[in-house]
């Protein structure tokens, strides 16, 4: 299983449009055969910051996720809007070990 936080900066002036554009990013995305999670958040703190939470079985389904049409065309909308280039960390799951947990009910 791989997973990643990643993390995205928006100008103020955009945050309702990528707010927009990404929820429906998300609901494209949790369709795909190999995502087992993928959240968007908003800081409580900070409007403009965001985080996506994203669990896949393999490598090769974030390589399908990547080569989506629904991911490149958020790409080719919301890139302009970020402040600074987005930044993803890659985890390994401790607990649940079992990547079907963290797959939506």
């Amino acid at each position: 299983m791989k997973i990643s936080a990643v993390t995205v900066r928006v100008k103020k002036a955009f945050v309702n449009d990528f707010i927009e554009a990404s929820k429906l990013h998300q609901a494209n995305t949790v369709k795909e055969e190999g995502n087992l999670r993928f959240d968007f958040l908003q800081s409580l703190d900070d409007p403009t910051l965001f985080l996506f939470y994203e669990a896949y079985r393999s490598q090769a389904d974030i390589e399908l996720h990547r080569n989506a049409d629904s991911y490149r065309t958020w790409r080719k909308i919301v890139d302009s809007w970020m402040a600074v280039p987005r930044v993803g960390v890659g985890f390994r799951p401790l607990a649940p070990d079992d990547g079907e947990q963290f797959r939506y009910p």
